[in-house]
């Protein structure tokens, strides 16, 4: 109903910690990751529920019902986390959780529970809290020259305007499970991709030889490659409705 009367609307000041009701059993420890329940509360991380935050102290419910206890969590910021699997080069990754305290790079089972911001060392990273999610715009990468990219590349386009001649764009080795590349063609040159040693990609579900590249050479020409998790990539493009236009190195 549209308002008649002024009325008082709350103000949160402090954007990164809340207080939410805890799900009936649940013992959460300080520092625990936390997740979303089926109904509405929020219990220690199980890889089943959407991520809530990170405990800012210990509530034991285990004795009461749903709501019966609150918790105050963080919901925004950056922790440092114990992950050994983690490497300098993994920055920017997204980092998932199986349980209250275990990291993983795999979604399988797991749950996004933010960014690897920052490796600290061995077996230590700064963990990015994921937040509430707003859109950015699209990045535009023009590349002239050859060049290998990083799994920064995974969030802009990618074109070859300004080539003179044929340029090969390297794509990352071992990318995460779900990571996109996009490529568009806007020289009258080939842009090739190249998946590297040990890597191929899939044209119409055919997967083709180990380090040969894909290309495209008609200016409006694209291809999207998706990492399928075992080292390759999906590559899904549209040529005038078709992918003929794909060129495979022999």
């Amino acid at each position: 109903m549209a308002l008649t009367q002024n009325t008082k609307t709350n103000r949160y000041v402090d954007q990164q910690l809340r207080t939410v009701p805890t799900q009936a059993g649940a013992h959460i420890f300080k520092g625990a990751l936390l997740e979303w329940s089926p109904t509405g509360f929020v219990r220690p991380l199980t890889g089943t529920g959407l991520f809530a935050g990170i405990a800012y102290e210990e509530i034991d419910n285990t004795a009461g019902e749903d709501a019966d206890a609150h918790v105050r969590l963080f919901t925004i910021g950056d922790f440092e986390f114990t992950f050994p699997a983690a490497l300098p080069q993994d920055v920017n990754r997204p980092v998932y959780a199986t349980d209250d305290h275990t990291l993983t790079f795999s979604s399988t089972g797991a749950t996004l529970v933010g960014y690897l911001q920052q490796h600290v060392g061995p077996g230590s990273i700064i963990l990015r809290l994921p937040g509430r999610p707003t859109p950015t715009p699209q990045r535009i990468e023009h590349h002239s020259q050859s060049r290998t990219l990083s799994l920064a590349s995974s969030d802009a386009v990618l074109t070859n305007l300004g080539a003179a001649a044929a340029i090969t764009m390297t794509t990352p080795q071992n990318p995460p499970s779900g990571t996109a590349l996009k490529f568009v063609c806007m020289a009258d040159a080939q842009l090739r991709i190249q998946p590297g040693p040990g890597a191929a990609i899939y044209v119409k579900g055919i997967k083709q030889a180990d380090n040969k590249y894909v290309a495209i050479a008609d200016i409006g020409h694209f291809i999207h490659l998706v990492a399928d998790g075992n080292g390759d990539w999906i590559a899904v493009a549209s040529i005038a409705g078709t992918d003929a236009g794909i060129t495979v190195e022999a």
